[in-house]
């Protein structure tokens, strides 16, 4: 078994981000939520002793994710087990430690997993914590924590733009060399390999640099310079950022099918 351990700061209060967990309209949002599927039963009986049970349906099928709370201690402490049955028997112990600070907080999450899964069991919690943060509304409202808070989305895209550089990278190493089409298509996943890499490494960058000004401090601003032209810009971004969920979407569904395909063990 191996320990794993995320750690995520909110820019929402200790107080909002414990209850997120217990509330069954809150947790069915980013609690076991993929996003091709859909959560179609999130109950929680929110005391020590009591269960809770979420089922998110993928492709036609329905994955159970269930468990009882073993300790609970507002706004600090809330330790649950966990048993998804369609992959495994095993259940975990799920461990959450919230400090509160001035503004937000900080969230560590710890949990025990077979070695085989464990950067699975940390991306799926670190992507878990990513949709969280965005349901929640910051303690202060200023203008840092409100790029703290929106860091997820590009830090996010820079993780997938790093992981399609290395799916086109190990991709040259099936092109058959000593033929002029594989050498043409060898040279162009190089180069778009390369490419995303640079993109990737700058983006994240950014990301880093937004996630970093939870405390910056508001400075004054003269709203009388809020214009139509910084309306329709905002617009703009909003119908853009929902062109790219809908793609994704899209695009993810697609893939998990073709992963699925290629999974399947020959008969």
């Amino acid at each position: 078994m191996t320990s794993v351990t995320v750690t995520h700061r909110f820019a929402a209060s200790a107080e909002r981000v414990y209850d997120a967990w217990l509330d069954p309209e809150k947790a069915r949002t980013f609690l076991y939520a993929t996003a091709t599927g859909e959560v179609v039963r999130c109950e929680i009986d929110a005391r020590v002793g009591g269960k809770y049970a979420i089922v998110d349906r993928r492709n036609g099928e329905d994955v159970l994710h269930e468990g009882t709370y073993l300790e609970l201690d507002r706004p600090r402490r809330i330790v649950f087990t966990l048993r998804v049955p369609k992959y495994s028997p095993e259940e975990d112990r799920v461990t959450i430690e919230i400090t509160p600070l001035a503004h937000g907080c900080v969230l560590t999450l710890t949990t025990q997993t077979p070695d085989e899964w464990a950067d699975d069991t940390q991306r799926g919690w670190t992507m878990i914590l990513d949709v969280l943060d965005e349901t929640l509304p910051a303690q202060a409202p200023t203008c840092g924590a409100g790029l703290a808070q929106h860091a997820a989305v590009p830090r996010r895209v820079a993780i997938y733009l790093a992981e399609l550089a290395e799916t086109l990278e190990l991709h040259r190493a099936m092109v058959v060399p000593g033929d002029a089409a594989s050498k043409k298509e060898d040279d162009v996943y190089s180069e778009l390999a390369a490419r995303y890499r640079d993109i990737a490494s700058n983006l994240r960058g950014a990301a880093d640099l937004m996630a970093a000004q939870h405390a910056l401090p508001m400075g004054a601003h003269d709203e009388t310079k809020w214009t139509d032209k910084h309306m329709k810009s905002f617009a703009r971004f909003v119908h853009e950022q929902g062109a790219l969920a809908s793609l994704l979407r899209i695009a993810a569904a697609r893939d998990e099918q073709m992963l699925a395909s290629m999974q399947k063990k020959p008969e």
